[in-house]
């Protein structure tokens, strides 16, 4: 049996193989977003209650994380300070923040430092997954 692929289409990646931090010091949020990734298949979840806590992770996975999921208001060093250092070390970085305050200034901020998408609190699964899918193009 052979198959074939349309060269127009991008094969999926796959995220079983991928390395993911949720950065999220609510309980209830984190959980979310972990059980979220798991349905798309990603199983290399690692997680920290606060940006400075995931840099660390960060830095001891050697960078080979292929996607963040970052809260914005965190203790010790808060989503947007995560999201800059972050983009000195890896600039090209897949990085989702979430934040219970969705307005223009915290938007174009989040944009400022190359933030690839963004998500208002509360979110469902299903709104992290298109968000996701569209940061790998699927």
């Amino acid at each position: 049996m052979s198959f074939t692929t349309d060269q127009t289409t991008p094969l999926r990646p796959n995220f079983a193989e991928f390395q993911v931090i949720v950065a999220e010091d609510e309980p209830m949020a984190a959980k979310l977003a972990q059980g979220a990734l798991k349905l798309m298949g990603f199983r290399r979840i690692f997680h920290a209650t606060d940006g400075l806590k995931a840099l660390k992770l960060l830095k001891e996975l050697d960078g080979d994380v292929q996607l963040i999921i970052s809260d914005w208001n965190m203790p010790a060093i808060n989503g947007l300070e995560f999201l800059k250092a972050v983009r000195k070390i890896f600039p090209k970085m897949r990085f989702v923040m979430l934040t219970g305050n969705a307005n223009r200034e915290f938007v174009m901020a989040a944009r400022k430092y190359g933030v690839d998408a963004y998500i208002a609190k509360p979110f469902t699964p299903d709104q992290l997954k298109q968000k996701v899918e569209a940061i790998f193009r699927l």
